[in-house]
């Protein structure tokens, strides 16, 4: 059956919503291609929130491209070769459970790792910058991308990452300080639900010195900290504490929670930032 051209954008629209629930940053590809609009790139604009994606995503028949790298960690592992995948599936990573998608000659496998280097072997090749097309993205030879497994994307440190992806052995970043490797691997989600329920994003911020003041229904606004602001460019739902910077640039542009405003503000990783807030308020 035939899908149509508003399904089509319906589609990506909505799946770049849920990619940027999760703090990751756009990138709009040409119409069936993996090849970037003019002005954007890693270094260049990014799509940050809804509006925008709305722009591209919905009005037009842009191909959906996420930034990998910074400032989430999002890194894919690439497979060319539905073999290769099958046979690593089979062995290293048999118990491996995060979001894949088969693309028209393999499957893309994603993880949050921030430590991790750009490395290739076995048939795998591991990504950690750059832009990669993700479903329902359309491909080249007019196929398209599919989600193949619809879990959580899993968090990988570097002991896990590398045994996984054993070729990984000489490219793992130094490890990190104690602090950081003390919620391994992905936080359980219970976890996690337990301090956004104890430590609010509101309070949060107002211990970090925000000012924040009404800026529509439900709606507080207020100078972001992250960069150098004049106007109010932060936004916070205090309901739900979802929270992001409006300014593209910024390394806080996006959808955020309370545990990435501690790791931003404290400059630390998001598994470290799970470990204070949960010494300090369970």
């Amino acid at each position: 059956m035939t899908t149509s051209p508003h399904a089509e954008r319906l589609a990506r629209f909505r799946r770049a919503c849920w990619w940027l629930s999760l703090g990751v940053l756009l990138l709009p590809l040409k119409p069936c291609s993996k090849h970037l609009q003019p002005g954007f790139g890693p270094r260049k604009a990014r799509i940050s929130d809804v509006s925008c994606a709305r722009k591209w995503f919905l009005n037009t028949d842009a191909n959906l491209g996420v930034l990998l790298g910074a400032p989430t960690g999002l890194v894919v592992a690439d497979w060319d070769d539905q073999a290769s995948y099958l046979r690593w599936r089979a062995t290293d990573g048999a118990a491996v459970s995060t979001l894949a998608e088969r693309t028209p000659r393999g499957v893309h496998l994603f993880f949050f790792a921030p430590l991790l280097r750009s490395a290739a072997g076995e048939g795998c090749e591991l990504k950690t910058c750059g832009a990669c097309a993700v479903a329902p993205s359309i491909h080249p030879s007019g196929r398209r991308y599919r989600t193949l497994h619809a879990a959580p994307i899993a968090a990988l440190d570097a002991a896990l990452a590398g045994a996984l992806f054993p070729f990984l052995s000489d490219r793992v970043a130094p490890r990190p300080p104690r602090d950081v490797r003390r919620c391994r691997g992905a936080a359980p989600a219970a976890l996690v639900d337990r301090i956004k329920a104890a430590r609010s994003t509101l309070a949060e911020m107002r211990d970090a010195g925000v000012v924040l003041v009404p800026g529509g229904p439900n709606t507080l606004v207020g100078r972001c900290p992250f960069h150098d602001d004049h106007a109010p460019s932060l936004w916070l739902y205090p309901d739900s504490g979802v929270w992001g910077c409006n300014r593209p640039d910024c390394r806080a542009a996006g959808v955020h929670d309370v545990i990435n405003f501690r790791a931003f503000w404290r400059r630390i990783y998001n598994r470290a930032a799970i470990g204070q807030l949960a010494d300090e308020f369970l």
